[in-house]
């Protein structure tokens, strides 16, 4: 096999097979390779392709790291399985859940299932989750602790009465504490959230990791045939792992520890859902006598990048020490722009932008990087003044459509009667005559008598208080449920959910609700997008196809996909967004104290080593040319507020910046306090968080 495209760390990498190794791969260095060229290897010294396992972090990154393989080795290739770690758990899950209790075909709860399930379960506990938390943040705390595998409460056990002991710290006056209060709350619900989810045969996205960790523990059966399978492991993006991720890796690795981990500790950004950057920098904890390898010549970007990226991750407390270097000679300075206020930040960068479009840079070359949505505004205003294309990536998400969810609840009841989220958003859409009193009539006589939803349907005429038009229409819904269901096992998906919608008239409700054509027409497209997914799952999958299949995979798909730029548009996108990404040309915008670092959000304090981790990220996107900019002062609240510039400026090498503010007095001579400023601001910032907000 031909190594000699590769340089002599990256083969050191590839071709060391036995034993536990961690790749250390910093931005641009080339993994992606290493890790393709690591399976085409062991593929070429005889490991059968189905006793591999290579796990990363997005479908997209699983598929495309399959088809390189493919395209090195052949055919032969595609009995490897190379797939995202809840994919992985969703398959082991598919195969043995039935062993815990769990139906044989599980459901995948989506985000807006569980929404609706915590706040069911605020409901029941007599907590007002509009008022006083946020479902959302619930969630979080949940998620967090099942990643790190305890329950939900802070440091040790829920009280035995969490509602009376929040009551009596209420009346006792004692303040809130968001994040307390949102762990109390979630210790309060998790009972009866584990229990909906159960009892509508579903998981939760972090299930497909808990749940198969537990049958491993539980049946060591099932764990050693997955043991005696995979004999080698990789994992890419080792840094963005969570505890239960590590334990997963541990286990599947068994006494051989046959584990290649690549990743970078610089680039861990993901804190804020779970991933613990100590799994990588304490990967020999976990895997005693691992070999390092260390992937420092950078094929990506111009020597003062890479100056300007070491010197802000440099300042981590703990890191992996290791330092990115490059061949390529020559190349601009990072530019640094001050300007006065954030309209005049955008229409800088507009500007810039038109120059180099003129000059014949594509759109999809340039990037606009910003540390969160709120600060998109400005630019794309700037930018359709003077009609530059562009895309806010990872905006308003296709599944968070209200339409969309409705047409995706109709599926999830025909697959799975016992989804009672899903029922209870459809039941009235569109209406029917089954009104909120209506409903709470169903849902008490449920919960009275320990019924599922479904069976309450079906008989509307055993339920106190219904009039018999609300009968009627419930029994109505239900005969249209049922006659559907039966249905599917013989005609397509899609023809079935298309004559479905066209029955209970979803397209002249869509029309209705909305009081214009285009708006309407946006709805329908949405609709439209649905069932063209539908239609391709149908062709890919042939006879295979199977409604629950596809709604387990649209799951995991949107939660584990990042959308991404579109040609021949400027990309406007967050941080977290841009991992992954590279661009000729990077606008990294609001380098001001509040922005990045950010300040923290809903009460939560601020990750400075994060923070300072995702600066790095947004540093090492660009090719070519890097530009920074800051505003003076923003408008905040009727009045001009002073902006501290951002800590990580002062990282910055000297001799790698270029400064222009327009703020700046004409030039003169150069004071020594001038040229001592960022070393003073760095000595202040040591000192103090950033602003609480921004």
């Amino acid at each position: 096999m031909d190594l000699s495209g590769l340089n002599p760390p990256q083969r050191r990498a590839v071709t060391t097979t036995e034993g536990p190794l961690l790749v250390l791969a910093g931005a641009g260095s080339g993994k992606t390779r290493v890790i393709t060229h690591r399976i085409a290897w062991l593929l070429a010294h005889r490991v059968p392709a189905r006793a591999i396992l290579a796990v990363t972090f997005t479908n997209k990154a699983a598929a495309e790291m399959k088809e390189r393989v493919v395209q090195l080795v052949g055919q032969g290739a595609q009995q490897l399985t190379v797939c995202t770690f809840h994919a992985f758990g969703a398959e082991v899950l598919r195969q043995h859940a039935h062993r815990l209790g769990w139906p044989r075909r599980l459901a995948i709860a989506d985000t807006s299932d569980q929404i609706a399930i915590v706040q069911r379960a605020l409901r029941e506990r007599s907590i007002d989750g509009k008022r006083d938390f946020d479902p959302r943040r619930i969630l979080a705390v949940i998620s967090r602790a099942k990643n790190s595998g305890r329950a939900p409460f802070p440091e040790g056990d829920a009280p035995a009465e969490p509602g009376r002991w929040r009551a009596q710290r209420a009346s006792a006056g004692v303040p809130l504490v968001p994040g307390v209060e949102a762990e109390i709350a979630a210790a309060e619900v998790f009972p009866q959230y584990q229990r909906a989810l159960k009892a509508q045969g579903a998981v939760d996205f972090d299930d497909l990791l808990l749940l198969p960790l537990r049958l491993f523990r539980e049946h060591p059966e099932v764990l050693g045939g997955y043991v005696r399978r995979f004999r080698h492991l990789l994992v890419d993006e080792f840094q963005d792992t969570n505890g239960a991720q590590l334990e997963l890796v541990r286990q599947l690795a068994g006494e051989r520890r046959n584990v290649c981990a690549v990743g970078d500790d610089d680039q861990c950004i993901y804190g804020w859902r779970g991933a613990e950057v100590r799994n990588i920098l304490r990967f020999e904890d976990a895997f005693p006598g691992t070999l390092e390898v260390r992937l420092e010549q950078n094929y990506r970007s111009v020597p003062a990048v890479l100056e300007a990226a070491h010197g802000v991750v440099s300042g981590l407390p703990e890191r992996r020490a290791k330092k990115l270097w490059t061949t390529l000679v020559g190349g601009p300075k990072v530019q640094l722009v001050v300007v006065p206020g954030e309209d005049d930040e955008a229409a800088s960068v507009a500007r810039s932008i038109e120059q180099r479009l003129a000059r014949g840079l594509r759109p999809d070359d340039i990037a606009v990087l910003y540390r969160t949505n709120g600060q998109s505004r400005p630019f794309e205003e700037a930018f359709r003044a003077r009609s530059i294309p562009y895309e806010v990536v990872g905006g308003a998400e296709f599944f968070d459509r209200r339409e969309v969810r409705d047409v995706l609840a109709y599926l999830k009841v025909l697959a799975s009667p016992a989804d009672e989220v899903s029922l209870l958003r459809i039941v009235n859409v569109p209406a029917r005559g089954i009104g909120d009193v209506t409903l709470e009539h169903l849902v008490a006589h449920a919960r009275e008598r320990g019924l599922a939803m479904a069976e309450v349907l079906a008989r509307p005429e055993s339920v106190p208080g219904l009039t018999s038009g609300a009968a009627r229409a419930v029994k109505e819904f239900w005969e249209l449920i049922e006659r559907t269901r039966s249905r599917l096992p013989t005609e397509r998906l899609s023809a079935v959910a298309r004559a479905l919608l066209h029955e209970v008239g979803f397209e002249a409700a869509a029309r209705a609700s909305t009081s214009s054509a285009a708006s309407a027409e946006r709805r329908l497209r949405g609709v439209e997008g649905i069932l063209g997914s539908l239609e391709q799952f149908e062709r890919r999958e042939g006879r295979a196809s199977d409604l629950r299949t596809y709604l387990n995979r649209l799951s995991l798909d949107t939660r584990e996909e990042e959308e991404g730029p579109s040609p021949a548009r400027v990309s406007l996108l967050t941080l977290h967004g841009a991992k992954g990404l590279e661009f000729k040309t990077v606008f990294l915008v609001g380098m001001e104290e509040g922005f990045l670092p950010h300040g923290g959000m809903q009460g939560e304090p601020p990750d400075l080593e994060e923070e300072r981790r995702l600066c790095y990220v947004g540093l090492t996107r660009a090719r070519e040319e890097l530009i920074l900019t800051r505003a003076a002062t923003r408008l905040r609240r009727g009045r001009d507020v002073p902006r501290t510039p951002s800590r990580f400026l002062a990282d910055i090498p000297e001799a790698v910046l270029e400064v222009t503010d327009t703020t700046a007095p004409p030039p003169g001579p150069p004071s020594e306090a001038e040229r001592s400023f960022f070393r003073t601001l760095k000595a202040q910032l040591q000192k103090s968080p950033p602003p609480s907000s921004a």
